[in-house]
């Protein structure tokens, strides 16, 4: 099943065979993501990076399925970084069926639709090895809990977050011992 790739992968000759863009610069960038990731541990991270760098990420149509479309060169964005680092594609995994939709009518009578991300045990497909990714699957995993650690819990929720920056003494790890949630690291004079 040819369905759109994100950007830096493209379908190839062969009955499902994926390729990394024939672009240098488009897999570059998607590649320094990744290595920078591994440095900094944090999407904010990567993404005030690229920024930093004055770096620009590539953009293709959504739901191309050739590869021959044009690349745009745009402005990183958060979600644009959240994405790469998140997608299997990426670590060379085929997959299907990450999202499911919800009906429900709301109280005004009007049929609602909502997609949700499904866990990765409830995905239809995934099938690992499946094309050269740009990180292996070990390390898209560890990836993703360290991006779901990097979230600010809510009370009474485990979870350490992003180390941030600044010279305050545990800043972005001290927690409440009643309520769970983080505090406000703040030395004056």
């Amino acid at each position: 099943l040819r369905r759109g790739l994100p950007v830096g992968l493209v379908w190839g000759e062969a009955d499902g065979e994926i390729r990394w863009h024939p672009d240098e610069a488009v897999t570059g960038v998607i590649g320094a993501i990744f290595e920078h990731f591994a440095v900094v541990g944090s999407v904010r991270g990567v993404w005030l990076w690229l920024r930093d760098q004055g770096l620009q990420l590539p953009l293709q149509k959504h739901g191309h399925v050739t590869g021959t479309e044009e690349i745009t060169w745009v402005a990183p964005t958060y979600h644009a970084v959240h994405t790469v680092l998140t997608h299997p594609a990426y670590a060379g995994a085929y997959v299907y069926g990450r999202t499911r939709a919800q009906r429900r009518v709301d109280q005004d009578g009007q049929l609602r639709v909502r997609r949700h991300r499904l866990p990765q045990h409830e995905w239809e497909v995934l099938i690992k090895d499946h094309h050269r990714g740009f990180i292996d699957w070990d390390t898209y995993q560890a990836n993703q809990t360290r991006i779901g650690g990097n979230i600010r819990p809510m009370a009474h929720q485990p979870g350490t977050g992003a180390v941030r920056e600044g010279c305050a003494l545990l800043q972005g790890l001290a927690t409440c011992g009643t309520c769970g949630r983080k505090l406000a690291v703040y030395y004056d004079g």
